[in-house]
């Protein structure tokens, strides 16, 4: 065994730290830290070897983040159900799960000896468990962590798993987001569509830079895959159901609810500044709007699948088409641009939702 590769299994069985924050992170400190020089170290990052996403010892740091009794605000609530189209409850839409930890989560990614730079990550999936309804203004505790760093033919995987739990420790929803780091010497370990880990068994643990860098990973993919790993000549898009037309303020209104205020997403001056020719709409917008346009019943328990394929940009329009299956209790729904001249249709997710325990 090599003393790097020793390291990182001494780092992989050492107990876990918590560590308690006093609030939520402010998502303009995370972009601020993650813009500084300093901390575009790439290879430099961590203390497991050469870094980046060949470098072979990296390992992910073995702590979590965890902020107690963060409630769950109403009027973010509201405003984030008015925002998908759909009218404000007393239940929350799992996506206000998602923003409330993500930032906690991004400042784990964030430290200075997790071993991947923040920026450039590519959001490959995301699902939720969620086991019970939460309601406006409950409080909860966040707890989040990495784990599972292993190889992909185009660099490295690693899951961000976020836990939402009760008061007297319930698990309450399970979020784990995929995230890839391109680059360093391709493998064959797992398929681009290799599917994620289950959110049951997390949670019994447990497109921002971060967050919307999916869709920038998307556009370097290559002509025939996409960066989640199915074939772009294999999608043959179903007959539309409806047709979403996205404004060039779609990221600043959801980056004014959720929080996640990530340059590329606000306007094409902010986003040409990080080499998109447009900005690009958030990939949990798309996500949390096809849960709304579901109709998904929230007072039951539910898992949400979303993978992300291809960046839907601003201002743009973009297909959808909903399929239901009472049977199981699925809603499905997948968003592509339709073709253009030589240009085939392309697919930029697919959502589905099942509800639990009918």
């Amino acid at each position: 065994m090599r003393a790097g590769q020793g390291a990182a299994a001494h780092a992989e069985n050492a107990p876990e730290q918590v560590k308690d924050l006093s609030d939520v992170p402010s998502f303009p400190a995370i972009y601020a830290a993650a813009l500084d020089p300093r901390s575009r170290l790439g290879g430099k990052r961590g203390k497991g070897g050469k870094g980046g996403a060949g470098g072979g010892a990296e390992t992910l740091p073995n702590i979590a983040y965890r902020v107690r009794k963060v409630r769950i605000d109403a009027e973010r609530a509201r405003d984030f159900d008015h925002l998908m189209g759909g009218p404000a409850t007393d239940l929350v839409h799992p996506g206000v799960l998602h923003v409330l930890a993500f930032p906690v989560s991004l400042a784990l990614m964030a430290r200075r000896d997790f071993p991947f730079p923040l920026l450039g990550l590519v959001h490959l999936r995301n699902q939720v468990l969620q086991h019970r309804p939460v309601k406006v203004d409950d409080l909860v505790d966040v707890e989040c962590r990495v784990r599972d760093l292993r190889p992909h033919r185009k660099g490295r995987t690693f899951e961000a798993v976020s836990t939402i739990l009760g008061e007297d420790g319930e698990i309450i929803a399970t979020d784990v987001s995929t995230y890839l780091v391109k680059g360093g010497k391709p493998s064959a370990a797992e398929p681009s569509g290799t599917a994620p880990s289950s959110a049951a068994s997390a949670g019994a643990v447990p497109s921002s830079v971060a967050s919307s860098a999916e869709s920038a990973g998307a556009t370097g993919a290559n002509a025939s895959t996409s960066v989640g790993g199915r074939s772009r000549r294999d999608f043959e898009p179903p007959q539309p159901t409806g047709r979403w037309v996205l404004g060039a303020d779609t990221g600043r209104r959801y980056g004014a609810v959720s929080g996640d205020v990530n340059p590329i997403h606000l306007s094409a001056v902010t986003a040409k500044a990080f080499g998109f020719p447009s900005a690009i709409a958030h990939g949990m917008y798309t996500a949390s709007r096809a849960f709304t346009e579901a109709r998904v019943d929230l007072s039951k328990p539910l898992r949400w699948d979303v993978t992300f394929d291809a960046p839907v940009t601003l201002p743009g329009s973009v297909l959808v088409a909903f399929e239901d299956d009472p049977s199981v209790g699925t809603a499905r729904c997948v968003g592509w641009k339709p073709a253009r001249g030589e240009k085939g249709p392309r697919r930029c997710f697919e959502v589905e939702v099942t509800t639990l325990g009918r």
